[in-house]
């Protein structure tokens, strides 16, 4: 799963940041945070025991990202 973050107001326009989460074999929660313009580069990688901690860690990076005014542009399937 992912959710992705662009902005598109004033010199950043264009970047975006993409966090990709889900769970490995072995049951551990991961998160990859991505961030880029054209091409995203990993800039970090998260590995939970629980699923509390995912939902900690992604509540804080979503509401540092939305104070840079980016927005969520994932699509809902």
């Amino acid at each position: 799963m992912q959710i992705r973050l662009e902005n598109k107001t004033g010199k950043r326009s264009g970047r975006f940041v993409v966090y990709e989460y889900g769970t490995d074999l072995f049951g551990y929660v991961y998160v990859d945070k991505i961030l880029g313009r054209d091409r995203g580069k990993m800039v970090s990688r998260w590995l939970m025991q629980d699923v509390g901690s995912l939902v900690r860690l992604l509540d804080h990076e979503i509401y540092k990202r939305e104070t840079e005014n980016y927005e969520n542009v994932t699509l809902a399937v």
